[in-house]
């Protein structure tokens, strides 16, 4: 049995500007916590969230998800 691919998902709050692209196209995996604040709602999605995941760190303007 092979595993799972997991990513490791997260959000630089550094850099973040709360544009809300992520939650718009991955809400699973991200929500708007306050302003300029993207969430990380799942740390370590499994590999069923691999389009979203790179769909919403395509889209951010300041690229601040890393997976």
């Amino acid at each position: 049995m092979t595993a799972e691919k997991k990513f490791n998902l997260k959000v630089d709050h550094e850099i973040c500007q709360g544009t809300g692209y992520c939650a718009r196209v991955a809400p699973d995996l991200f929500v708007i916590a306050g302003p300029m604040e993207a969430k990380v709602l799942i740390a370590e999605p499994t590999e069923d969230f691999e389009s979203q995941i790179l769909e919403a760190a395509t889209l951010c303007p300041t690229r601040a998800i890393t997976y």
